[in-house]
């Protein structure tokens, strides 16, 4: 199963809505996480991120759709 970007905009309402947050401050949480993941110190979690985005930065739209390609049920 793999997430449009259409998808990933309604999972984040859906989610801002669940938290009693805002769409821009979940977007901001899962930025920072995104970084996070980028900048890590696990040299596994390094290598999957570059696998998956190279040396770019992905939106939280562009991260929910790309993993969820990955996802194995």
């Amino acid at each position: 199963m793999k997430f449009r970007k259409r998808d990933s905009r309604k999972m984040l309402k859906e989610v801002a809505r669940l938290r009693g947050l805002s769409v821009s401050e979940v977007r901001g949480q899962i930025q920072d996480a995104i970084l996070e993941a980028k900048n890590s110190n696990d040299l596994v979690q390094q290598a999957e991120f570059q696998r998956l985005f190279g040396d770019s930065t992905p939106t939280p739209d562009e991260f929910i759709c790309t993993v969820s390609g990955s996802l194995k049920f």
